[in-house]
């Protein structure tokens, strides 16, 4: 399975969580929705495999702030934050 298939799963999963749980307000479902929707528009495009220092900052931010209010989001994040940076994104 290639890493960009890898990726893909990460990030089915993480959007199936997220799709099934009260995130507490509307903003941080706006928040967290715009990421995903970043992520998956990044990954697509042509020049996807370029590092992209403010999408990561975000992730590592959303991972952060999830972590004591839903962890397993903030564990699918840090699985797509990870195998971004092994793609050097």
């Amino acid at each position: 399975m290639t890493r960009a298939r890898h990726l893909e799963d990460s990030l089915n999963a993480l959007r199936s969580e997220v799709s099934g749980v009260d995130l507490g307000d509307a903003q941080a479902r706006q928040r967290v929705d715009s990421l995903l929707l970043d992520v998956g528009t990044r990954v697509g495009a042509p020049d996807g495999a370029v590092a992209d220092d403010d999408l990561t900052a975000r992730l590592r931010a959303s991972v952060l702030s999830f972590e004591g209010s839903h962890p397993k989001i903030a564990v699918l994040m840090n699985d797509v934050l990870e195998k971004l940076s092994t793609m050097g994104i």
